[in-house]
C-alpha cells in the first residue's frame, strides 16, 4: 500500500506540480534540501535554474538528436556527423532487413533511450519494437522538468554503430563548456557494461582531476588523443553563445565524431564526489538574465 501510495504521488507530481515546485522537491530527494534559486552556488543549483529561468528556443533544436545535426552542418562541422540510417515516426517504418549487421536505435526526445545492435540475427526484433514503441509514448520533460525536451517530437533515429576496438566499446569524450569555453572533459565509459557507466575527470591540459559523479571512475587511465586539441576547438565552436552545454564527442580511428550536446548533465541530481566539486564546476557557470 505504501509504495503504491509513493508511486501515485510520483505520478500525481509528474502531472500536476507546477516546474517549480517539482525541480525544488526531486532535488531535495537527493541533497536533502531544496536548491538555492535565488542565489544558487553549486553546478547542480544552478542546473535548476538554468531549467527553470534559460528557455530559449534553440535549446530544444539542439537537445533533439535528429535536429541537432542541421546546426552541426551550420557550424561547418558537417564531417563530424556519424553516419545516418533513418528517422522514423514510428516504429513500422522501420525496415530491420534493409539495416546493416550492426547499428544504433536512439530515441531523439530524451536521453537514455538507446538500442544497440552489434549483430542484427541476436536482435530480438519483436522486444525492441516494443521498447521502441513505449518511448514514443514516453513525455521525458515529465521526469525532470529539463525544459529544453518538452517540445521535441517523438521520433526514432538509426546511425552508425561506433566502437573504439581497443577497449571493445566506445569511449564518450564529454566536454563542460562555459560561454564557448571548455573547461574541463569527462571521458565516460562502460556504458552498457555490467558495472554501469564510470568517468574519469581531465582537466585540457590532460591533468586528471580526482572528481567523479555518483559513480566509481572508470580507470581507464587513457593517453591524451591524438586530436585532443582538435576535439577541444570543435566543442568550443558548438557550445559559443551558451551560459553552459555539455558537448559529446566521441574519437574513433582518428576520426572526431558528434555525440549530442546536452543542457541538463545528470539533470543536475548526481552529486560530485568530492563534494566541494559541486562549487568547482559551479563556479564556471555564469546564469545569463532570466528568459522564462
Amino acid at each position: 500500500m505504501i509504495k503504491a501510495l509513493s508511486k501515485l504521488k510520483r505520478s500525481w507530481l509528474k502531472r500536476f506540480a507546477t516546474d517549480k515546485r517539482y525541480v525544488e522537491l526531486q532535488y531535495k530527494s537527493v541533497y536533502g534540501h531544496f536548491p538555492d534559486l535565488v542565489h544558487p552556488r553549486t553546478f547542480d543549483e544552478k542546473i535548476q535554474w538554468y531549467k527553470l529561468y534559460y528557455r530559449k528556443p534553440i535549446l530544444t533544436e539542439l537537445s533533439d538528436k535528429h535536429r541537432v545535426r542541421a546546426y552541426v552542418i551550420q557550424k561547418g562541422l558537417g564531417p563530424i556527423l556519424n553516419q545516418l540510417y533513418g528517422v522514423y515516426d514510428r516504429v513500422e517504418q522501420i525496415g530491420f532487413d534493409s539495416l546493416p549487421e550492426a547499428f544504433v536505435l536512439k530515441a531523439t526526445h530524451g536521453c537514455g533511450m538507446n538500442v544497440i545492435c552489434k549483430n542484427k540475427p541476436d536482435l530480438d526484433r519483436d522486444e525492441c519494437r516494443r521498447k521502441l514503441k513505449w518511448w514514443l509514448r514516453r513525455i521525458y520533460y515529465h521526469y525532470g522538468r529539463e525544459w529544453a525536451y518538452k517540445n521535441i517530437p517523438p521520433r526514432i533515429i538509426c546511425e552508425k554503430y561506433l566502437e573504439n576496438e581497443e577497449y571493445g566499446e566506445l569511449i564518450d569524450y564529454k566536454f563542460y563548456c562555459y560561454g564557448g569555453k571548455p573547461e574541463v572533459v569527462f571521458v565516460c565509459a562502460g556504458r552498457f557494461g555490467p558495472g554501469g557507466v564510470k568517468y574519469d575527470g581531465y582537466d585540457l591540459a590532460w591533468n586528471r582531476i580526482p572528481v567523479h559523479k555518483n559513480r566509481p571512475a572508470a580507470g581507464l587511465n587513457l593517453d591524451r588523443p591524438r586530436l585532443f586539441g582538435e576535439m577541444i576547438e570543435v566543442a568550443a565552436r558548438l557550445s559559443e553563445g551558451f551560459p553552459f552545454v555539455r558537448v559529446d564527442l566521441y574519437l574513433v580511428k582518428d576520426r572526431i565524431i558528434f555525440g549530442e550536446m546536452t543542457f541538463y548533465p545528470d539533470n543536475g541530481i548526481a552529486p560530485f564526489s568530492p563534494a566541494e566539486y559541486n562549487y568547482f564546476f559551479g563556479d564556471f557557470f555564469v546564469l545569463p538574465e532570466k528568459s522564462e
